[in-house]
């Protein structure tokens, strides 16, 4: 893979965790294979005929919104006898659209499962975030592992002293003197155990990766895909998302969490997930939006993910403001296979 091993930002010694929940059972199996997937062969096209170039790869995104706005048109056109048969052919778009969009509005419950682990993933818009609104959201949330895309070293060096008295370790993809948004930051409760966390320059952002610990042999990812925005860009973004393909067909399955820049709506996502699915999946959240913040989440998109093992169920989720950003936080508790 190429990576390079990244050492945890300096925590006062004295830090301790704070006990919240009994510390996570080894989530490791014996084994670990990776093999690639050729994603021009499974996702050339999304299914509903949008591809993955620009800017057809960006306006995937809104498929929920077109489906809103094409069944007002079909109710707008099937008053007129004349346009009555063009009403009909837009409302068979919205049907298929909207059979597909129901799927991840319905809700599956997950009684008497145990919360293993508990993952928070938030943009920080380049660093830009209230650290402190950030450490509240942690102290109340108690998540185990936490990935912060669009940070650096430097937004590392601010939530550290905020977040080192609640057993946080904390590292950083990219170098000091860096821009925040050019990497991600990892935050790791003290409980996690003896991690080993690594990075590599795969991807257009360089994420992080923890293994060993209460983690065993599985991985955990904090990643941020290109955004594809322009032709250049979207190409990166194809290509990050070969890479999230690849490590996505690990064994055992990884967890993976951050701004994918991509929702359920891209075929080209929806290929990537291998062995993975979305942590919302089944939770009836699935079509809230985290991004943009300023716009209310029935109107925004998808994109920040955590994405778990296909035969773990998710015990917790939730959509949570983040001052600051322009991103809403993901918050996750899952229960885990054993694999």
């Amino acid at each position: 893979m190429g990576s390079l091993s990244v050492s945890a930002g300096s925590t006062p010694t004295s830090a301790a965790a704070v006990p919240r929940r009994r510390p996570p059972r080894n989530l490791g199996a014996t084994r670990s294979v990776e093999r690639r997937v050729n994603l021009d062969r499974r996702a050339r096209v999304d299914r509903i005929g949008v591809g993955d170039r620009f800017p057809l790869a960006a306006f995937a995104a809104l498929r929920p919104h077109v489906t809103v706005a094409a069944a007002a048109a079909a109710a707008v056109l099937a008053c007129p006898h004349r346009t009555r048969r063009a009403a009909a052919g837009i409302g068979s778009a919205v049907f298929v659209g909207a059979v597909s969009l129901l799927g991840r509005a319905r809700t599956r419950t997950a009684a008497g499962r145990t919360t293993d682990l508990t993952v928070l993933t938030a943009n920080v818009l380049v660093g830009a975030a209230d650290t402190g609104a950030l450490a509240t959201l942690l102290e109340r949330a108690a998540p185990d592992l936490v990935a912060l895309p669009e940070a650096g070293p430097d937004f590392r060096d601010k939530m550290l002293p905020l977040v080192a008295g609640l057993g946080y370790r904390a590292w950083a993809s990219t170098a000091p003197g860096t821009s925040d948004g050019e990497g991600v930051v990892m935050l790791a409760a003290d409980h996690m155990g003896d991690l080993t966390v690594t990075t590599g320059p795969e991807m257009r952002h360089r994420y992080l990766r923890a293994t060993g610990g209460a983690l065993g042999s599985r991985s955990f990812y904090a990643v941020h895909p290109e955004a594809p925005v322009s032709p250049e860009r979207t190409t990166r973004w194809r290509g990050d998302l070969a890479h999230i393909a690849r490590w996505c067909q690990e064994s055992p399955a990884p967890i993976m969490a951050g701004d994918f820049n991509a929702t359920a709506d891209n075929g080209l996502f929806r290929a990537a997930l291998g062995r993975c699915h979305s942590a919302a999946d089944g939770t009836g959240l699935g079509l809230v939006g985290t991004f943009p913040a300023g716009l209310p989440t029935w109107c925004g998109i998808q994109i920040d993910h955590v994405l778990v093992p296909r035969g773990a169920t998710t015990t917790l989720f939730r959509i949570l403001p983040v001052a600051g950003s322009d991103h809403r936080a993901v918050l996750a508790g899952i229960s885990l296979p054993q694999e």
